[in-house]
């Protein structure tokens, strides 16, 4: 009888801190059905939840009660995933350890060159998994994978994507402790300083209402191409269904993109207030006004991400972004009048960043009342932005890069830079911009001001001891 252990890995940040465990692994989930469904036997092994090591997990866990081990890996956990698989493969050589998710997708070639894996999945897993496992003995018949044969990286033919999304079973949610995980959420968002995210505490679970996005983002690394969109009738199933049997009073659209139309964004909001549930999701500037707005506010929206990034004209349209930066500060304003909490997500340091582009920026916060919020700009395998890296020698070595790969974006002690600004202009540059823009908030609230005193300097006390030490 075949048998399969589906392991979550954790997000480390560097060697000491790990992003908690506050979001369901959805994909996961969908694989799980797909497993029972062909009687394939499987268990979830987590090893987010505990925060575990690389040593810890193989002193934990006891992977021998399984035929295969498959990992699910993004791009940004390499380093724990190199690791991990080779101290797996080196304790049980005789086990076939699969890998999928965003990670091989699209770097399969680094994964099997360099660490434990086997067998990558590439893109939609539901299917693939099971031609896999039939499959095993006669990798070439297996479509949607790659593996190394004599020692050469072998990619079979693509597998055509799901056609009908509503041919899936809702995600199995019983695979990992989706408690721990509502508990975990809450005890993150009561922590943080990000207004955004300091609510009341609320019972939340992940959904997703489609795969992919039609838009073509240079920066962005999309899992899915394309666009696949559930229906409303069964992504309403879904919530009635989590609603009911986990308690849960608030859902997060993990979709790239729910707004990506106004008919069904209207569609999805009238039959969302019948089930009294507040959301939250990812929207576009140029998807809104205030009348859609208004709707999801009344359909229990609270908050909604705007992948901002730039308000420059010209860094916009070298992201391929296609919004008006005029459009950007109005859209946030009437959000906000609305009721609904606009997520601000935004970048420093990609191409045409320059003094005009930074003065902009702190304009921007300024005129949105917002403290700063921002990532330095990474280049992420699967986005134009990294094949570009490549080819202008930013990127040498593919797996020394993904090695430096950190899980909150950053290149952990090397700076990839995309302007003409020198190395140290662009650190200074970027020190300074957050300084401006949070003073610009904080001065007019002194009490958290001095609350976010006190926290910088915690912080460079705790840089200069890890220096010292």
């Amino acid at each position: 009888m075949i048998s399969i252990g589906l392991i979550q890995l954790p997000h480390f940040y560097g060697k000491n801190s790990s992003r908690p465990p506050e979001c369901y692994p959805l994909g996961l989930g969908y694989i799980s059905n797909a497993l029972t469904e062909s009687n394939i036997t499987h268990a979830g092994i987590d090893l987010w939840g505990p925060q575990y090591s690389e040593e810890q997990a193989l002193e934990q866990i006891d992977f021998s009660q399984f035929n295969y081990l498959g990992i699910s890996a993004y791009a940004t956990q390499y380093k724990y995933l190199k690791k991990f698989s080779l101290l797996l493969k080196k304790k049980y050589p005789e086990k076939p350890i699969i890998c999928g998710g965003p990670g091989p997708t699209f770097s399969y070639a680094v994964i099997l060159k360099n660490t434990g894996v086997d067998v990558c999945v590439i893109g939609e897993g539901e299917i693939a998994i099971i031609d896999l496992l039939k499959n095993f003995n006669e990798l070439e018949k297996a479509k949607g994978i790659a593996y190394l044969k004599n020692g050469q990286v072998v990619c079979n033919s693509d597998r055509e994507p799901l056609k009908y999304l509503d041919s899936l079973n809702f995600p199995n949610r019983e695979l990992f402790d989706l408690e721990k995980v509502i508990l975990t959420a809450n005890d993150v968002r009561a922590g943080s300083d990000m207004p955004a995210l300091k609510k009341k505490p609320r019972r939340s679970a992940d959904i997703i209402a489609g795969r992919g996005c039609p838009y073509q983002c240079n920066y962005c690394s999309k899992t899915f191409e394309g666009l696949r969109l559930r229906s409303i009738d069964n992504i309403i199933a879904e919530v009635i269904e989590i609603k009911n049997k986990y308690r849960i009073n608030h859902l997060q659209f993990n979709d790239e993109l729910v707004l990506v139309n106004r008919k069904r964004t209207l569609q999805l909001c009238e039959q969302l207030k019948k089930l009294d549930i507040a959301w939250s999701c990812q929207g576009r500037i140029d998807q809104v006004d205030q009348s859609i707005l208004i709707a999801m506010k009344e359909a229990g929206c609270i908050q909604v991400g705007y992948g901002v990034e730039s308000v420059s004209q010209s860094i916009l349209d070298n992201m391929n972004k296609k919004i008006k930066a005029e459009n950007i500060v109005p859209v946030i304003k009437m959000t906000k009048e609305v009721g609904i909490e606009p997520i601000i997500q935004y970048m420093y340091g990609y191409r045409g960043e320059n003094d005009d582009t930074i003065a902009a920026t702190v304009r921007f916060f300024k005129d949105i009342d917002h403290p700063y919020v921002g990532f330095t700009t990474t280049l992420i395998p699967g986005t134009n932005l990294y094949r570009e890296g490549i080819q202008k020698g930013l990127i040498g070595d593919e797996e020394n890069y993904m090695l430096r790969l950190d899980s909150g974006y950053n290149l952990n002690g090397t700076l990839i830079n995309m302007t003409d600004f020198s190395d140290e202009e662009f650190l200074r540059n970027k020190r300074l911009l957050m300084m401006r823009v949070n003073h610009n908030y904080y001065k007019k609230r002194p009490f958290e001001y001095s609350k976010y005193i006190v926290k910088a300097l915690k912080g460079k006390l705790s840089r200069y001891l890890k220096k010292v030490n």
